[in-house]
């Protein structure tokens, strides 16, 4: 009757084992809905707002700076991480500063990571997605700034609800990703830039941060979003950032 003894020891290691499996899974799913979470908002109606300070809050009652300093879940960037997003949030914002700009870009940092919020008159004319000079020599700035980080940068279009059509762009959907192509072209071209880094989405109309039912409210519709993304919330985006 001795096998009775190996084959408890392995009924109970096979149990261990089973048990531990379970507790990563769950702590994976944790993860993952919390980040899944702070992706939803930050891309949803209360992303950020042009000219907003200080930025969204993803924790009610807190701004979006004391809630990145405490991470989604105690899924906090590593220090040397934080210390980096910490640096390209100012030295965007000296630029933008610096340019007189502070009404028409929002720069602030949440638990998605550092956020750059430009109004579509900063960066392009009426109904185009042609870069002013003025808006390459503020993004040539903000290149600049992004060269020092290895993270993922998401570049996102955004339009109000009223429709286009011209032969160029036959809706909001064609004008909102070609917006955010050109901002990626130029960031991309800056020396010393890591043209694999940037993604790029355009969401033409649907995804309003205030009314189009006033001319206000479409004028912060209308907008470009750049996000330095966490590595953490990255691993959700591109969980396959070395595939070919």
């Amino acid at each position: 009757m001795r096998w009775l003894i190996t084959y408890a020891d392995l009924i109970t290691l096979l149990l261990a084992f089973f048990i531990v499996l379970y507790a990563i899974s769950r702590t994976q799913q944790y993860r993952f809905s919390l980040i899944a979470k702070a992706l939803a908002q930050e891309f949803s109606s209360q992303g950020s707002i042009v000219g907003s300070s200080p930025g969204p809050s993803f924790v009610s009652g807190q701004s979006g700076a004391n809630t990145a300093a405490r991470g989604v879940g105690n899924l906090g960037p590593s220090a040397a991480e934080a210390r980096q997003l910490n640096q390209v949030e100012q030295a965007v914002q000296r630029a933008v500063t610096q340019a007189g700009l502070a009404s028409q870009v929002s720069v602030t940092e949440n638990s998605v990571g550092v956020v750059m919020s430009f109004s579509d008159a900063l960066l392009f004319p009426n109904a185009s997605a042609q870069l002013s000079p003025r808006a390459l020599a503020l993004l040539q700035r903000v290149g600049l700034a992004l060269e020092r980080v290895p993270n993922q940068v998401m570049v996102s279009g955004y339009t109000d609800s009223k429709p286009i059509r011209t032969a160029q762009y036959p809706s909001n959907w064609q004008l909102s990703a070609m917006r955010a192509a050109n901002v990626v072209q130029a960031l991309a071209s800056v020396p010393g830039a890591h043209p694999s880094h940037f993604l790029l989405a355009g969401f033409g109309r649907y995804r309003p941060v205030a009314t189009n039912s006033t001319a206000a409210g479409r004028a912060q519709n209308r907008r470009v979003n750049i996000v330095v993304l966490r590595s953490v919330v990255s691993q959700v985006v591109l969980p396959a950032t070395g595939a070919p």
